[in-house]
């Protein structure tokens, strides 16, 4: 069996250091300089029976070893490790955020949505509005590329966004810590580290194939470069500078997910997403499941972010701290609003009135028409029956004003009664809380 004197020893263990550096090689100039092995490496070699016998389990090891390489590290050329960039193909018509072009949907042929368009920039947050049923998440998911629509087209700042989408139930893991939790936003990330880390522990056990070796170095050399286009070393310092704007301090990250209540996991959610780096960003009711404070904490934090938000709330008071556009989807199209939830609620009332008006002084024209063809009906008039006819089947076909639609307030009144004698419900000494903070003391 091959053995290495201390001197050569050394020099290989700092070779495969984590942070050993780049040795110059004019033969090789983006790999790590492998002449010192058949320089300074004086290996004795034994008998040969003695090598054979351990043929067997070496060549096991060294197949386990070698499942850890991938086809690049035996092939790419230097600085194939890098990560390709999809350039832009000059197609989009929107500079930043995204933009619906007519979209339509149906499900099972139910017309969910029929003519749909807005859109969304750098800077601007759009609330989505309109009742239960018309088809609010399934513009977000069409957005998130979830699902694909009947018509119409998604036109995107850049071919390769990054797009986070906060659903409704937040996705959290009970099991793991506050750290892992966010760590897991990083998947590309922590899969270069964790490859990162089986080959170095590879190499320590292949010293004595020069091959498998130098291939495992190929790989680390790889890896070494996917982990700085990734940017692997900056990743506890963004969760570092993140936690406390979410309200973390620094004791929470080691405490289970399970520990938190609903407020602080849909900051961890909000917190993961953000961790991405998104191009957009799409709220589907952030505000379920959370106490006041939270909400207040969450409706600050928003205010301040510059990328592009898509919300979807039944908190009015959260769209008017939040949004500066409302699109409201009624029957399947949708109509823009410029301002907040409270200004959209104004605009959208002062457009029924003008359209009613417009609506009823159209209808009175149309009377009018007709009582006047009636009475021309024959006779001398009845050219100009004619052409009123004719105007009037016109207007009938190409410009009738459609009459606005107002939905009815249910109103329910429960009629007066007087005290029962019996007991509906007692409660004594009731106490009630999350963690250390107590919402109900002694009812």
């Amino acid at each position: 069996m091959a053995t290495m004197d201390v001197l050569s020893a050394k020099f290989l263990r700092s070779c495969l250091h984590p942070h050993a550096p780049f040795l110059p090689c004019p033969s090789l100039p983006s790999r790590r300089y492998r002449q010192p092995f058949s320089i300074y490496c004086r290996l004795s070699t034994s008998s040969p029976s003695s090598s054979s016998a351990a043929t067997t389990s070496e060549g096991d090891a060294n197949q386990d070893l070698s499942a850890l390489l991938s086809d690049e590290s035996t092939t790419a050329a230097p600085g194939a490790g890098s990560r390709t960039k999809r350039p832009n193909s000059g197609a989009s018509s929107i500079p930043s955020g995204v933009r619906l072009e007519n979209i339509s949907k149906s499900y099972k042929g139910v017309t969910v949505l029929k003519d749909v368009s807005w859109e969304v920039q750098r800077g601007e947050k759009v609330g989505l509005v309109g009742v239960n049923g018309a088809g609010k998440t399934t513009q977000l998911r069409i957005i998130a590329g979830l699902e694909e629509p009947d018509g119409g087209n998604v036109v995107k700042a850049k071919e390769n966004m990054k797009i986070a989408f906060l659903s409704q139930e937040f996705e959290v893991c009970a099991s793991r810590t506050v750290r892992e939790e966010f760590l897991s936003a990083f998947q590309e990330e922590m899969g270069v580290k964790t490859r990162l880390d089986q080959v170095q522990a590879a190499l320590e056990r292949a010293t004595e194939d020069m091959d498998l070796m130098g291939r495992l170095l190929d790989e680390l050399d790889l890896l070494q470069r996917q982990s700085q286009d990734v940017d692997l070393g900056m990743v506890d310092v963004k969760i570092q500078k993140l936690m406390p704007e979410l309200g973390f301090v620094p004791e929470d990250a080691d405490r289970l997910v399970a520990s938190f209540s609903g407020g602080w996991k849909m900051r961890m959610s909000l917190g993961k997403i953000l961790l991405q780096d998104p191009d957009l960003l799409l709220l589907d009711e952030p505000t379920n499941h959370v106490d006041l404070d939270t909400i207040e904490w969450l409706e600050s934090y928003l205010k301040i972010q510059d990328v592009p938000m898509v919300i979807i709330s039944h908190d009015r008071a959260f769209l008017d701290q939040c949004c500066t556009k409302i699109v409201e989807t009624e029957f399947g199209v949708s109509k823009m609003y410029k301002g907040n939830y409270s200004e959209y609620v104004l605009a959208k009332a002062i457009w029924v009135e003008t359209q009613r008006a417009a609506w009823e002084k159209q209808q009175k024209e149309i009377e009018h028409t007709r009582e006047l063809i009636s009475r021309l009906g024959a006779g001398a008039s009845s050219g100009r029956a004619s052409s009123e006819q004719k105007k009037l089947e016109k207007l009938e076909k190409e410009g009738l004003i459609e009459k606005p639609f107002q939905r009815k307030q249910l109103k329910i009144r429960f009629p007066e009664r007087g005290r029962s004698g019996r007991t509906v419900l007692a409660i004594n000494n009731l106490k009630f809380g999350f963690g250390d903070k107590d919402i109900v003391q002694q009812c």
